[in-house]
């Protein structure tokens, strides 16, 4: 395949069922538009909801350290990044990555008011992975199933609650033209209406898996040095691709049957596991004690009004589509499983780590001593 410039040939072609992307003349960097020149007033709203969640996520992040004394949510989020800038090139730019016969352009955006990369990458795209991972985390983290459970079990309930949401969003965006799908691509067959499968099971459960994993394994509950969390978290980010290769590994031998097959099945296992968890979870569930301080209330909660959002968002984005996805029955599936995981009653933490500091205490300290560990917070 020949490539013009930034322009891949299977670009050009994809971009023109789109209206037509002059990546040629386009800003290497960064280019903004009025989002009133879009083709579909729901692609601001899409911008705004994945920036948004986003930065409260970001927001929750920190406060949960500072008011909690853990981590490893911030380092989380600050990992799907890392992820994010490991993943998104290779995709964008396949044959300056090697991948042009195995993977093929997967998929070409639309211009939306952010672009990056040639007009490649949206910028709700950079924002939809710290946002979308760290809530079905934060969702799952609210029922009490990462501290109690093994990390297995806790990253295999990300991962479904990630699918779940994940595929309301995923179904809906080439019918209001968000992307489209390269369908000469090899990764893209089978199709599971809308969507590849290997986009349905690799990205949108392997990969959280893969983040929650890490995450519980590197930075949860431990003692965090400044230089520990800095590597444990990059570590998150950098290794996370290893997951999808775990998953895509068997699928390897086989043709477009075979590989649904496989596909399947890996989705299955981990959609009985977390049902296993959630079944245990909703039997043997106590009330949690409304939060007495403001952050408090905003940390325990935080995860339904992020996931009532979510959902109330895209059943008006819903509304847009000329006619139903064909996957339509799988997405509302999806929407109450999703559902379901959001108003799953809280269940208090399993303890408290055993020693916390503020962040005054430490920035005094020189950074010298552990971040995240010290005197309890107020409103506990």
């Amino acid at each position: 395949m020949s490539a013009v410039g930034p322009c891949h040939a299977d670009f050009t072609a994809l971009a023109g069922t789109l209206g037509g992307i002059d990546c040629a003349t386009a800003n290497p960097v960064v280019t903004v538009r009025d989002p009133g020149t879009l083709q579909s007033w729901t692609q601001p709203v899409l911008e705004l909801l994945m920036v948004v969640g986003a930065v409260v996520a970001l927001v929750h992040a920190v406060l949960w350290w500072r008011r909690r004394g853990d981590l490893s949510n911030l380092g989380l989020w600050l990992a799907t990044v890392v992820y994010v800038l490991l993943l998104e090139p290779p995709l964008y730019f396949p044959d300056r990555f090697g991948l042009d016969e195995p993977v093929g352009l997967i998929f070409v955006h639309n211009v939306f008011t952010v672009q990056f990369l040639f007009d490649r990458l949206p910028l709700y795209i950079v924002a939809l992975y710290p946002a979308m991972t760290y809530l079905a985390y934060t969702i799952v983290q609210r029922t009490g199933i990462l501290d109690r459970r093994h990390p297995l079990i806790g990253a295999a309930c990300v991962a479904v609650v990630f699918h779940a949401g994940y595929e309301i969003f995923d179904q809906l965006g080439p019918g209001l033209r968000w992307w489209t799908w390269n369908p000469a691509a090899p990764s893209n067959a089978p199709m599971l209406g809308d969507a590849p499968l290997t986009s349905a099971v690799i990205f949108a459960a392997a990969a959280p898996f893969g983040t929650a994993l890490l995450t519980r394994l590197l930075l949860a509950r431990r003692p965090l040095p400044g230089w520990s969390f800095a590597w444990r978290t990059a570590a998150v980010g950098i290794l996370t691709p290893l997951a999808m290769m775990v998953f895509s590994a068997p699928t390897a031998p086989f043709g477009a049957t075979g590989r649904a097959a496989v596909l399947w099945a890996e989705l299955a296992a981990l959609t009985l596991v977390a049902a296993a968890a959630f079944r245990h979870h909703f039997r043997r569930q106590p009330r949690l004690e409304a939060a007495r301080g403001g952050a408090d209330r905003f940390l325990d909660r935080g995860p339904l009004y992020g996931g009532v959002a979510y959902l109330a968002v895209f059943a008006l984005l819903w509304t847009a589509g000329n006619a139903p996805p064909p996957a339509v029955a799988y997405a509302i599936v999806c929407a109450l499983v999703f559902g379901a995981a959001v108003v799953a009653r809280p269940r208090p933490p399993a303890g408290p780590p055993s020693a916390r500091t503020s962040l005054t205490a430490r920035l005094s300290a020189g950074g010298n001593r552990p971040i995240g560990r010290g005197r309890p917070s107020r409103g506990r």
